[in-house]
């Protein structure tokens, strides 16, 4: 690209440009230049594009604290703060918003600057509007959904961050409304989920939230301790009680003396071991195997399972005075099947996650990327997902969670298809035509993506695409 300087207008004259359909996505414009400002705003407006405009960084910034945009467009020179200084805060701050400066001041020490501190492109006054449009359609549709702000001033409409679990989905609003309720009395709490739906996470909230919280939290998985030894590992035992205890052990309850014990897959537990559960729950007292004196159990009992316990009542094999003692006040945890909207914030908080912990630079999860996500359906929950985007950061080569690094099964599953009309009549060009580019659609624009759905060349695709109209091999889309 020619960076050469130059004081003309932003836009040279008006060029025809091809009709187009494009999502109502969400630009912010920096131009101290009103007359600039404005043709820039009718513009885009025109391309149904949702468009502000403000004329210096500090205005950007304070915009960028009450709204969340798709994409930045801004002068290089400013009034006070530079373009190259709002695109370093604004990339930190929101890494998934592109960036694009404008400027008639151009050099390639200036141009390099704002590409490393994370513009994703930067051209030179007079900007063509086709060949503007075509870039900020490129960058723009291939926005995912999600975009991550650190600059709001206040939580994003419908967003909560709950003792550490992130969600925007009305069903897990409810379940942090019974956490709530939960951590305000001592009453037993039994969690229900499938494997993986954070049983554990919400057994802390209701731990932290509660009057309890300087006590211990102690967690026990029933299910992994050897049925012989459960009552050992709970209630403890005196020196010589049985074969190979050789000194005195405190149990689980006794090391969560004024806290809270979590029993994890509470289904697993034998005959006897439910059986002294049901007594420690009536009389909050226990003993120690082979002692004489009777403990109080100054604890918050909350219990977990991943099995349905009334249906184990009706078989016989749970015994249904506990289930009562457990189930006062349930809380059940939907699968990420139905919380799919939560799924690209729980994808970049452990996306932020990973990053850290292995110094990776990635930062963006790509609507590509986001759309796959959305459709699989997660057998794992959320401890799948974690591990998913733990995997493709590892993986990762560069900024971007691009949808080849997602395991197979989650790449083939892919989201579900979308049927095309074809009138009876259209010529097979036009049909041709209408099939690449809804597909190249319903991809975002993933061109690569495209031509394996198709059953085509990326080369075939290129040159198809040119004959549309979108340049020499298909310019100004997203070439992944």
């Amino acid at each position: 690209m020619n960076y050469e300087t130059s004081t003309a207008t932003v836009l040279t004259a008006a060029e025809p440009i091809r009709d187009r359909v494009i999502a109502p996505r969400k630009i912010l414009i920096v131009e101290d230049d009103q007359e600039a400002a404005a043709m820039l705003v009718e513009l885009l407006r025109g391309e149904g594009y949702g468009v502000d405009a403000v004329g210096s960084a500090e205005e950007a910034i304070e915009r960028f604290r009450v709204e969340t945009y798709h994409l930045l467009l801004t002068d290089l020179l400013l009034p006070g703060k530079s373009g190259v200084e709002l695109t370093k805060l604004v990339h930190e701050a929101c890494p998934a918003t592109a960036i694009v400066l404008i400027t008639g001041h151009a050099t390639v020490k200036t141009a390099v600057t704002a590409l490393k501190r994370g513009a994703n492109d930067y051209l030179r006054k007079p900007v063509a509007p086709k060949k503007l449009i075509e870039r900020v359609s490129a960058l723009v549709e291939a926005r995912p959904d999600y975009l991550p702000n650190k600059l709001l001033a206040v939580g994003r409409s419908g967003e909560v961050n709950f003792e550490g679990m992130i969600a925007r989905s009305r069903v897990m609003h409810n379940v942090f409304e019974k956490v709530k309720l939960a951590s305000q009395a001592d009453a037993t709490v039994l969690i229900t989920g499938e494997s993986g739906t954070g049983k554990e996470l919400v057994a802390r909230a209701v731990h932290q939230r509660s009057q309890r919280h300087a006590g211990a939290f102690i967690a026990v998985h029933t299910g992994a301790l050897p049925r012989d030894l459960i009552a050992s590992e709970l209630f403890g035992h005196e020196r010589g009680a049985f074969t190979g205890a050789t000194e005195r052990k405190e149990g689980k309850f006794e090391l969560a003396d004024g806290g809270t014990i979590f029993l994890d897959e509470i289904s697993t537990m034998d005959e006897r071991t439910q059986i002294n559960l049901l007594r420690v729950l009536e009389s909050f007292t226990y003993m120690r195997i082979g002692g004489k004196k009777e403990r109080a159990a100054n604890v918050h009992v909350v219990a977990a399972t991943n099995r349905d316990l009334s249906k184990m009542v009706e078989e016989g094999t749970f015994r249904e005075d506990l289930f009562y003692r457990l189930n006062i006040l349930q809380i059940n945890l939907p699968p990420v099947r139905e919380r799919r909207e939560d799924v690209a914030l729980l994808a970049h908080e452990f996306l932020q996650h990973f990053a850290r912990v292995y110094r990776k630079p990635v930062e963006v999860v790509p609507a590509g990327t986001q759309r796959l996500l959305e459709a699989y359906h997660w057998p794992g929950n959320v401890r799948e997902l974690r591990n998913v985007v733990e995997q493709a950061v590892l993986l990762a080569r560069g900024r971007t969670l691009d949808p080849e690094l997602l395991p197979q099964m989650i790449y083939r599953a892919g989201p579900s298809e979308e049927t095309i009309r074809i009138p009876l009549g259209t010529s097979m060009d036009a049909a041709e035509k209408e099939v690449i580019l809804r597909t190249l659609e319903a991809r975002q624009g993933n061109k690569k993506l495209t031509a394996e759905v198709l059953g085509i060349s990326r080369r075939s695709l290129y040159n198809k695409l040119a004959e549309y109209g979108y340049g020499r091999f298909g310019d100004g889309l997203d070439d992944n």
